[in-house]
């Protein structure tokens, strides 16, 4: 059997291998890349928040990729109190196919060379890796990155599974609009300014619950969902909820079941302790993005945190092995020519840098996130529950508003939350 050669082998072409694939291509490494579904509808809401947007332009900057900007946040309480807010700077709705393939497009033009077969085994022998996929194929790499999701193939083999206590489980539903036009939601309120439209996002907080419902405005569809700790809540119960919110945001009744389809999956959201020894590289190897666990532990955002820890690995891996492939020593020669390659060690080197450069620019955010996660959805805040006394103090306070909107589009840091949220409230009060 033929073995085919590359550098760095990418498990996964969701936002985060893709745009590894970019960067690294771009620099001249021989990248390939590995997914057994291309471009597909992941199990996910599609918000791009906006420090992403600011941080990666690309995402909108070709317009043959549509999505929704949305500026407009609706939030519920958990005892029904409820705040419309308005954030300065847009955040982003894609589909996940859409998203994906935005991504994937850019690592094909770049150079990487897209693979449609995933993963089935792989092994390491000290200076490189032994790859076999779905269609027989074999391959031979220097690099291993996994980057295929929360259930990730390539972390179950490196370092293990998730631990229950490390995931949430979400639901939801994707509603296509009738006849190419939004239908408007009838979600009941006592004040009219207050009723949610097909432009924006709705967010609600349940009682005694580890999570919330959302409704996000994508092109062409609605998508509904609901996420918790797992094992908080059974499935059954989160389909109820989910199914009563839906119900509720179209006037008291489900979509056509023509219209709507159903998802579930699991999501990141470490806890405490688990962020200490969080294992994301070795010998020869890297996880990034969910893969690796980096989403928020208190909402599952993980799309940025794609899209960061691949720029972070790529800064590493350029930084160690330099721009362009060097010209080879006789025992270096990899690939049949077609690239040259460093030494395990430089690999090796590359992971580490990687290591400490996503603890330094993201760990300590993500590890507060799980500190605070109890205290968000369970804690009491002046008297109230947490979520609620947040909403409460915006109905009445624009200062509170913008802390609201900048946590929701990620750019709130949850270390000076509540202490920025009490400034407010004194205000208030």
């Amino acid at each position: 059997m033929t073995e085919c050669m590359a550098e760095i082998a990418i498990v996964g072409a969701g936002p985060a291998g893709a745009h590894l694939a970019s960067r690294l291509a771009d620099a001249g490494r021989e990248v390939v890349l590995f997914d057994g579904k291309g471009a597909w509808e992941k199990p996910c809401g599609g918000g791009v928040p906006t420090r992403a947007i600011r941080e990666f332009a690309f995402l909108l900057e070709n317009t043959n990729y549509p999505r929704k900007l949305v500026s407009r946040i609706t939030m519920i309480s958990p005892v029904g109190r409820r705040v419309s807010l308005t954030v300065d700077d847009p955040f982003a709705i894609y589909s996940r196919r859409v998203l994906n393939g935005l991504v994937l497009d850019r690592a094909i033009e770049a150079g990487a060379l897209f693979v449609r077969a995933a993963v089935s085994d792989f092994s390491y022998d000290g200076s490189g890796w032994d790859i076999t996929t779905g269609d027989g194929r074999r391959w031979r790499a220097k690099f291993l990155v996994g980057a295929d999701g929360a259930a990730s193939f390539a972390r179950r083999r490196l370092v293990g599974i998730f631990p229950r206590q490390d995931l949430a489980l979400a639901f939801g539903y994707n509603v296509a609009v009738e006849n190419g036009a939004p239908t408007e939601p009838a979600l009941k309120d006592k004040r009219a300014e207050s009723k949610p439209s097909m432009d924006e996002v709705t967010v609600q907080f349940p009682k005694n619950f580890t999570g919330y419902l959302w409704a996000f405005p994508r092109p062409g569809a609605m998508n509904f969902g609901v996420a918790s700790k797992l094992g908080e809540k059974t499935s059954d119960q989160l389909r109820a909820l989910l199914s009563g919110f839906v119900s509720d945001y179209f006037g008291g009744r489900m979509p056509d079941s023509s219209r709507a389809s159903f998802f579930g999956a699991k999501i990141p959201t470490l806890d405490l302790k688990s962020w200490k020894g969080l294992r994301t590289s070795g010998e020869g190897w890297a996880l990034i993005g969910d893969a690796a666990g980096f989403a928020d532990p208190i909402t599952g955002e993980g799309i940025y945190y794609a899209f960061k820890s691949a720029d972070l690995l790529a800064e590493a891996l350029i930084a160690t092995l330099g721009d362009k492939p060097h010209a080879p020593a006789d025992d270096e020669s990899f690939g049949g020519g077609a690239s040259t390659i460093g030494s395990p060690a430089l690999y090796s080197r590359a992971a580490k840098r990687y290591d400490a450069l996503w603890r330094d620019a993201f760990g300590k955010e993500l590890e507060h996130a799980s500190y605070r996660l109890p205290q968000f959805y369970h804690g009491r805040f002046i008297g109230h529950i947490f979520t609620d006394a947040m909403i409460m103090l915006a109905r009445h306070h624009r200062g509170v508003r913008t802390i609201l909107g900048r946590a929701l589009t990620g750019e709130q840091s949850y270390v000076t939350l509540k202490r920025d949220l009490m400034r407010r409230a004194f205000q208030v009060i």
